[in-house]
């Protein structure tokens, strides 16, 4: 494994922390009454916000995108699942998932592998 590479586990981890952050902000400006958040919007949302253009690596922003996807669990919106969708495609376009695989433990590429299986990506 690279040691430059976040493995799928820390992205997971650091990325529900960043969801639960979202969440205490918004129940935080609820309480003060100060809430600009708009309609619908989620922890999932803002970590997604916060997270754009953090990983550099194919596998990383492969990854990030399949837990979006995960976490949104086919509730919607459809626009926001499209363009995660569109994001995985165009990285497995550029990128063999087999050669995207390589550097990934084996436990940590099953794992993938089955949240993709789930999305019905593979």
């Amino acid at each position: 494994m690279n040691d430059e590479r976040i493995d799928y586990y820390e992205i997971k981890r650091d990325f529900l922390e960043c969801c639960y952050e979202g969440c205490r902000v918004k129940l935080d400006d609820i309480a003060s009454g100060n809430s600009q958040w708009p309609e619908g919007a989620d922890g999932r949302g803002y970590a997604s916000y916060q997270y754009e253009g953090a990983y550099q690596l194919p596998i990383e922003q492969l990854m990030l995108a399949v837990i979006n996807l995960i976490l949104m669990a086919a509730r919607g919106p459809e626009h926001v699942e499209a363009y995660h969708q569109k994001e995985i495609n165009q990285i497995l376009s550029a990128h063999p998932l087999e050669e995207l695989l390589k550097e990934l433990g084996e436990e940590e590429r099953k794992d993938l592998l089955y949240d993709m299986k789930l999305l019905k990506l593979i």
